[in-house]
């Protein structure tokens, strides 16, 4: 047989990844997960339930598959909504860290991405790595000109082994949700698919530059600093940026005896990273310890943006609606938000807006300061694990931010209070909302709706005219709409939007014998909708 190392093309692949999968085989056997191989069907032999599987034995199985598995393990680590809490802790044990590269191996890549030696662009490099991931390690070095840096390099090779691992995750995640409805209700192919555009962004750190550049120019206003980058040696697979001084916010030993403000630092950090999520809508989204920095000068600086988040405005419309039926109680309008961030499944309504309504008379009359973020969101995920329900993965991604701010900074300061701080934002994201450039906006899809709906008009008057003449209605329902019918009943409350469609069938009723009624409530029945269609954008 040809050695698959000197083939190239479809074959050469396909003959590299069935090698691969022998080899994660082998890894199921080792971990003592051969009933779970069987099971997703990638091996014969006795199948056990997933319940049995060690939560630890999965994590050590994902360190050893490598580094695509291993950060899909730390996201999985974030999704407190999908997994029980013995899972979330393994997963979170898993490591990012492997030996360095020596750097006579990292050396070509970095001089041939810089488009020199190393010894005509910096006056000293360390050879000896200060920090090493799977993705990338960094060098401390020194430009011509006197300024400390940081250099990142990416791994040589790194692109090809997270891509060839991906693929094969993705088809055993098929297999799995085909297999497993414990593991469909993941919906892990979802989750990778994600997961790949993730990756993607940290593997460019050309991508983490921009990054930073872009978020920086945003937090300058609240006196936090992010690293300068040197754009003419930076790019995708090496990116040079500026060295802080100062101490690790990971230190806080060390933090406590210098004369910094650390109750000020915590309340900048703080205030940061919620208008970073709230109000710009564009985070650094893994602001733990080991990425901020008490600078010399008494401020604070923020590193090490390969994880950033978007929070696009619909999403944000859609958290202040969830505010505002928190706050007014209103346990329907928050099922409502649920169920549309679950992508609209069917669960017993009444049931979840009990135990929401539990939840919320739980925490009404507690003050603020003795609110814990943490014990909320834990309640939460429970019912969310509960009912089967799943947030998106954007969602996620600011909640697991969130709460890595407030344990930070509930470290520095235990009486800090993060409900506190996001009161004045929710009001500014009000005052947005009814902004007069946010009223002229909406004013302008009101009449372009209304636009469409007039072009519209005769096609639907037509349909009319024929259903009074042939005296027929034909009507439509799918099953689920039908039972979201039956369910209103039970509750007598009627579905908004309904009433469009109760109209139009009145106004074919009276077209014969009242035409100016009918055609009235015609009217009516499309201003209704369109008013209906609005109020859901």
């Amino acid at each position: 047989m040809a050695d698959p190392h000197l083939m190239d093309g479809p074959e050469a692949v396909a003959l590299k990844e069935r090698e691969r999968f022998a080899q994660i085989l082998l890894l199921f056997g080792r971990h003592g997960l051969k009933g779970m191989a069987s099971r997703l069907g990638l091996r014969l032999g006795g199948e056990e339930p997933f319940d049995s599987a060690r939560p630890e034995a999965v994590v050590a199985l994902l360190q050893d598959i490598g580094p695509a598995a291993v950060k899909f393990g730390q996201i999985l680590a974030m999704r407190s909504d999908l997994l029980e809490p013995d899972w979330i802790d393994a997963l979170s044990k898993l490591q990012d860290r492997v030996p360095p590269l020596p750097f006579a191996t990292v050396q070509p890549l970095i001089e041939e991405a810089i488009g020199g030696t190393v010894e005509s662009y910096f006056a000293s490099f360390e050879d000896e790595a200060i920090a090493a991931g799977s993705i990338a390690q960094v060098h401390a070095a020194t430009l011509l000109d006197g300024r400390d840096v940081i250099v990142k390099v990416r791994r040589p090779g790194i692109e090809r082994i997270v891509d060839a691992d991906l693929r094969l995750l993705r088809r055993v995640a098929r297999i799995a949700e085909r297999r497993i409805p414990e593991i469909a209700r993941l919906k892990p192919d979802e989750l990778l698919r994600h997961f790949a555009e993730s990756i993607d962004r940290e593997m460019d750190l050309g991508a983490e530059a921009r990054a930073s550049d872009t978020i920086g120019e945003y937090l300058k206003a609240f006196g936090v600093r992010t690293a300068r980058f040197d754009w003419e040696l930076s790019g995708r697979r090496v990116n040079i940026q500026e060295r802080f001084r100062g101490v690790p916010a990971s230190n806080l030993e060390a933090a406590r005896q210098s004369d910094l403000d650390l109750i000020s630092l915590a309340s900048t950090y703080a205030q940061a990273i919620l208008h970073m999520i709230v109000i710009n809508g564009h985070f650094h989204a893994d602001p733990h310890p080991g990425n901020v920095f008490f600078l010399e000068d008494g401020t604070l600086g923020l590193i090490d943006f390969g994880a950033v988040g978007t929070l696009l405005p619909r999403r944000r419309e859609e958290l202040v609606r969830l505010g505002l039926a928190i706050a007014a109680e209103d346990t329907g309008g928050v099922v409502d938000i649920l169920l549309l961030w679950a992508g609209d499944p069917d669960v017993d309504r009444v049931r979840l807006e009990e135990a929401l309504a539990e939840l919320i008379n739980r925490f009404s009359n507690v003050l603020l300061e003795q609110i814990d973020l943490t014990d909320i969101f834990q309640i939460v995920f429970a019912i969310l694990r509960d009912f089967h329900l799943a947030l998106p993965p954007d969602l996620a991604l600011v909640l697991r931010t969130l709460l890595t701010a407030e344990g930070f900074v509930r470290r520095i300061d235990p009486t800090f209070d993060i409900t506190r701080e996001l009161a004045p934002l929710a009001k500014e994201l009000m005052r947005e909302r009814t902004s007069p450039a946010r009223l002229r906006g909406e004013a302008g899809k009101l009449f372009a709706a209304l636009g469409r709906a007039a072009l519209s008009t005769p096609s639907l008057v037509g349909q009319i005219e024929r259903v009074a003449r042939t005296g027929s209605i034909t009507v439509s329902i799918a099953p689920r709409d039908l039972e979201r019918l039956r369910g209103d009943e039970r509750n007598s409350r009627a579905t908004p939007q309904l009433y469009p469609a109760a109209l139009g069938i009145c106004a074919a009723i009276l077209f014969a014998s009242e035409p100016i009624i009918a055609g009235l409530l015609a009217v009516l029945s499309i201003a209704l909708a369109i008013g209906e269609r609005v109020k859901r954008r």
